[in-house]
């Protein structure tokens, strides 16, 4: 689990459209690049041992990247080899010559962005588009550097980045995966409709983390991924393996030591009970090992069913002594526990039960979108028996003081804030950030249980919800840290200096909420992602209640109601442990159609927020400038902090595997 109506003259009411087409993105005018030089910093910490047990790791990681890029498109391996080898150092300059200037700029941050997000979608579920680049000119690139594809390869990924109606979606948006053949992500084989899929559900089919749902014979069959799958996906994972099994004569703890062979035998055997060891593995290991790590089909957010995993790598680093103060709060889990308004569902942890709490830096974040933080396992009885691992990333040395990440939040709250919270809010974004990060992970995922008898032994009650589970659990999770952030306790644990900080930071969190979830809108254009669901559910209840308002000249929201905010987030939090609690599937549905419906994009007020943040750097996100460590465990940048320069360095972020796609 990660931390990721019409408003007419300040009044609130509610118009329920016909969800319209998806409507794609536009590519960005340009995207930030992050230097390398923190990451170096980092790297340079690490002891020798702890080096090359991070190589191995790594290069781990890298190899499997390949298999998000293949579960995000299926002719995702496909361009990524292109965007490479078109922007490659002997290439780069007969590409800008063929695009001209003006699609060539486009060209280079498309491809920027899909090979950072390993796909052509961003988290909203939404492509970015080609508009600067001819159908022709287009044509002339991939005869060139895809000349072994197949004509209808070739037609297929000319619509992809051309075709504003073709495939503009990852998964479906509706829980019965309706339009799920018209959908681009690769989780279901290509033309399986989202009927077929219910209809293969009610006769014992069973999806699964590492599956993909094919028709063979005109059966639907969940295919799991293993060393002994065909193609790419077995060549992958068994290469993956091989440098997991080198890591795991390198493991720093016992612990450790077990998840990666757990791990291994995963990928081998495609048993899900070996992830399950592996997960127990990392939460015993705690944060004993300085170079940690979590790697496999992790997080369900992209399965219109919540079923199947994407694959995801972690590999960070452990600060042993910012994380004490994580450990500290984790250790209060009783506290708030008892304070939660959760009637007879809420937990009574063992006398001295303290929960895995770590602050690391994100050395490596392989996932279709950046997190601040991840609290695993997703296994509810693991949880339940063993506890879960809360991990909190930190600002890579000198991020958060930065010139040029200051400026992205002037120009934020330039465009989203009240002015007279500018300053508050520029003084305390990133202690709220943080707060609200530690308590959304460590207590919010942790807190609360179920009736179990509504759920089968071992189910997870979130994918047994379905899809709009994601989004009441990250928002279940993102209230706790909304009605704990000013509480006393946190001074004992050491996060605040004394109650004024506490009240301070806590309003300040209120207001960055507010901020953060325009700014949301704005750059993702609608509200299906899970987290921004979740917040728009939210902020439909304060208008409702008036805790917030509109202002008149421009719509921005502003707390009116400080006091009245918590109780909305208290009550809120209530209702939605009952839902998950009791299993309401059809109060479920109802709450997210009536209070949070996705038509509401299309409102004149959603379409102002979105024209205002329109061009707002932060939107575009960020790239990393290419780097590797070397087979001598240096650390190696590649070209400056500009897009032109590291392009031809595309292929310096990918492990060299063996098996080459040319279909």
């Amino acid at each position: 689990m990660r931390f990721f109506l019409v408003f007419c003259s300040g009044f609130l009411f509610m118009q329920i459209t016909t969800q319209a087409s998806p409507t794609p993105l536009p590519v960005p005018k340009a995207v930030r690049i992050e230097g390398a030089s923190r990451r170096k910093e980092v790297w340079n910490r690490l002891s020798q041992k702890e080096k090359q047990l991070a190589y191995h790791l790594l290069q781990a990681g890298r190899l499997g990247k390949d298999l998000l890029f293949l579960q995000n498109h299926r002719h995702g391996l496909l361009l990524k080899t292109f965007f490479e080898n078109s922007l490659s150092k002997e290439a780069i300059e007969k590409t800008k010559k063929t695009l001209g200037l003006s699609g060539y700029k486009e060209f280079l941050v498309y491809a920027a962005k899909f090979l950072d997000q390993s796909g052509p979608y961003s988290s909203s579920n939404r492509k970015y588009v080609l508009k600067k680049v001819s159908s022709s000119k287009l044509n002339q690139l991939l005869n060139t550097y895809l000349s072994e594809s197949s004509v209808t390869t070739k037609d297929e990924i000319q619509k992809l980045l051309l075709d504003e109606k073709y495939e503009v979606e990852r998964q479906p948006e509706d829980p019965k995966g309706t339009g799920l053949e018209l959908t681009g992500g690769n989780l279901y084989e290509k033309g399986v409709t989202g009927r077929e899929v219910q209809e293969a559900l009610g006769k014992g089919l069973e999806s699964g983390l590492n599956c993909q749902i094919r028709k063979v014979e005109g059966k639907l069959i969940c295919e799991k991924h293993t060393i002994k799958s065909l193609g790419i996906v077995g060549e992958r994972l068994l290469e993956v393996t091989q440098h997991l099994k080198k890591a795991k004569d390198l493991a720093l703890t016992p612990e450790q030591e077990n998840q990666i062979e757990s791990t291994i035998r995963f990928f081998e055997g495609g048993n899900v009970e070996d992830f399950r060891k592996a997960n127990i593995a990392w939460v015993k290991d705690r944060s004993n090992s300085v170079v940690d790590f979590m790697m496999g089909w992790v997080e369900v957010y992209e399965d219109f069913l919540a079923k199947i995993g994407s694959w995801e790598t972690y590999v960070q680093v452990v600060d042993p002594e910012v994380s004490k103060q994580a450990q500290a709060l984790a250790g209060q889990a009783q506290y708030f526990e008892d304070r939660m308004p959760y009637g007879k569902f809420k937990k009574k942890f063992a006398k001295d039960y303290s929960p895995p709490a770590m602050m690391v830096y994100y050395f490596q974040e392989i996932s279709s979108y950046r997190t601040g933080g991840y609290n695993l396992p997703n296994f509810d009885d693991i949880r339940r028996d063993v506890g879960a691992k809360n991990v909190i990333r930190l600002p890579l040395p000198g991020e958060s003081e930065s010139k040029d990440i200051q400026d992205l939040w002037k120009e934020v709250y330039d465009a989203f804030a009240p002015p007279e919270k500018k300053a508050s809010l520029l003084k305390n974004r990133e202690k709220a950030w943080r707060v609200l990060v530690l308590l959304h992970e460590i207590i919010g995922h942790g807190s609360g249980t179920y009736d179990e008898s509504k759920f089968k032994k071992n189910e997870d009650p979130i994918s047994a919800l379905g899809s709009l589970a994601s989004a009441l659990e990250e928002q279940r999770a993102d209230l706790t840290a909304l009605v704990f952030g000013g509480d006393p306790i946190l001074v004992k644990v050491g996060i605040y200096q004394d109650e004024k900080e506490a009240q301070e930071i806590s309003q300040a969190q209120y207001d960055l909420y507010l901020v953060d979830f325009l700014r949301r809108t704005s750059g993702q254009r609608t509200f299906t992602e899970a987290h921004q669901r979740g917040h728009w559910l939210f902020v439909h209840k304060l208008l409702k209640r008036g805790a917030i308002e509109w202002t008149f000249k421009k719509p921005i929201l502003r707390v009116k109601d400080y006091k009245l905010f918590h109780q909305v987030a208290l009550d809120t939090l209530e209702e939605l442990q009952r839902i998950k609690a009791n299993r309401e599937e059809e109060a479920l549905k109802t709450l997210f159609e009536t209070q949070a419906p996705l038509a509401a994009i299309k409102e004149p007020w959603a379409q102002s927020i979105i024209e205002r943040g329109k061009d707002l750097k932060i939107n575009a996100g960020y790239v990393e400038q290419p780097w590797q460590i070397n087979s001598k465990l240096e650390f190696e940048a590649f070209g400056k902090e500009t897009l032109e320069s590291i392009a031809p360095f595309f292929s310096k972020m990918s492990a060299e595997g063996k098996y080459v796609v040319t279909n």
